[in-house]
């Protein structure tokens, strides 16, 4: 995962190529796909990351993936998010996760998107490390040679309250499953939280990164860490934003940077207002602009 050695990580900066800007549709929850795309357009995002369970309401209905692209217009879809848990081992529930990896890459090569986030979680909780690497990787390489002939790849999250949370362990799964199409997706919440150095962040290869996922926090109420403690407006949480975005840009990184904030009490804002906000916020982070 890291870069070749002798980059010149320090010599990379805000100046590389411009960003990208890409509304992550899960935060504006009790919406609909086609409102999400008309909200990500009218707000002036460059992409849109499509939460699965919003996209697969409307193909269920009968809705064409033709319909959706021709709504798209000129916005990207940066990343389908997200299929989870990929590690379940059940016959059935496998078969049906395979089965639904086969759809979504389909939707996706339909919709020009080259990768779908695929999410490890808690199924192999009480097995030891090396037990649940051998299984991740070997349920990431079948999922792999799925999404491959679609020309997608399969972007990994390191989530915090799981097993799956460091980027070694990432590494490690990796070179175990062994295929071309795995990439990485960086979400500063989750490296952040599961205390994962902001240097060792920025040495990794930035072609490895599929997306960014920008997070803040406010503080931890549980035991652990949990998708509710980040109900932060980027910026007004505890997070050290600068720093990891920094961290960021010095792998030389130039894709697609979206704000990720699974919070109940702004998913009752005006979704609209809410994105434009999200957006207004990500701009002074990323472009300095106030």
């Amino acid at each position: 995962l890291t870069a070749p050695l002798g980059a010149d990580a320090a010599s990379l900066s805000k100046e590389s190529p411009p960003m990208e800007l890409g509304m992550h549709a899960g935060c504006i929850m009790y919406t609909n796909v086609l409102t999400d795309i008309r909200i990500a357009r009218e707000v002036g995002y460059d992409a849109i990351e499509l939460w699965i369970p919003k996209l697969e309401r409307y193909l269920d209905q009968g809705y064409p993936v033709e319909d959706l692209r021709k709504a798209m217009g000129p916005l990207k879809v940066n990343m389908l998010n997200c299929l989870m848990p990929i590690e379940i081992q059940e016959p059935q529930a496998r078969k049906q996760l395979l089965n639904r990896c086969e759809r979504l890459c389909q939707v996706a090569q339909g919709l020009n998107c080259k990768t779908l986030q695929a999410v490890v979680l808690n199924e192999l909780i009480g097995e030891d490390w090396p037990s649940q690497r051998k299984k991740i990787a070997a349920s990431l390489r079948e999922l792999a040679d799925i999404a491959g002939p679609h020309g997608v790849r399969l972007g990994c999250e390191t989530v915090v309250f799981t097993p799956f949370n460091t980027l070694q362990k990432a590494s490690e799964v990796f070179d175990l499953a062994d295929r071309e199409n795995l990439r990485l997706v960086v979400d500063t919440f989750h490296l952040w939280t599961a205390g994962v150095s902001w240097d060792e962040v920025a040495q990794l290869d930035s072609q490895i990164i599929v997306s960014v996922h920008l997070s803040d926090t406010n503080p931890r109420r549980g035991a652990q860490w949990d998708d509710d403690d980040r109900t932060a407006l980027l910026g007004e949480g505890i997070l050290p934003l600068r720093e990891g975005i920094q961290a960021i840009l010095n792998t030389g990184y130039d894709g697609c940077w979206a704000v990720e904030m699974l919070s109940r009490k702004h998913w009752e804002w005006d979704p609209q207002i809410l994105a434009s906000e999200l957006k207004r916020r990500t701009q002074i982070f990323l472009l300095d602009e106030e």
